[in-house]
């Protein structure tokens, strides 16, 4: 099966429908620990982790600070060439852990150079549906699940 799809280039885009979960979420957090009967200073410790959170979680999403990927390149044995938002060039290779499910895939990564894993969230509106079905089928049924990481890193 793996000698069918010999690699993909993906091109993803922001999706609107993650941002506003991710702002609907932190929203009602915020909410919850206004109603929630707690002494003031517990409310106001919790109140800034979330804002906090809330802030850098919308920093992460906004393009051109070197952290979002722009183009992804898998290859058929699991390496995956990477051109960040800033045009730096990373290979990676796919990790085992990441999850596919029919409407998500999160793809996470292991760097050749770096120490942190780093992810990417595709949905339906991310990419299209034929390249959303071709990276499906790489990752649940090629050898990339069965790779020994030792093997060309």
């Amino acid at each position: 099966m793996s000698g069918m799809l010999q690699s993909i280039t993906l091109q993803p885009k922001p999706s609107r429908h993650l941002h506003a979960w991710r702002m609907t979420i932190h929203l009602l957090a915020l909410f919850t620990t206004l109603l929630a009967p707690l002494i003031l200073w517990q409310k106001l410790l919790l109140l800034s982790a979330l804002a906090l959170h809330g802030y850098f979680s919308l920093q992460q999403g906004r393009r051109g600070r070197g952290k979002a990927i722009m183009k992804v390149t898998v290859a058929a044995g699991g390496r995956v060439r990477l051109i960040m938002d800033d045009g730096r060039k990373q290979m990676a290779r796919i990790r085992k852990d990441s999850l596919v499910t029919p409407w998500l895939v999160v793809m996470r990564f292991d760097l050749d150079r770096g120490w942190l894993p780093i992810s990417l969230v595709l949905t339906a509106e991310t990419i299209s549906e034929e390249q959303m079905r071709q990276l499906r089928v790489l990752l649940r049924f090629s050898e990339i699940r069965h790779i020994d990481p030792s093997v060309n890193r």
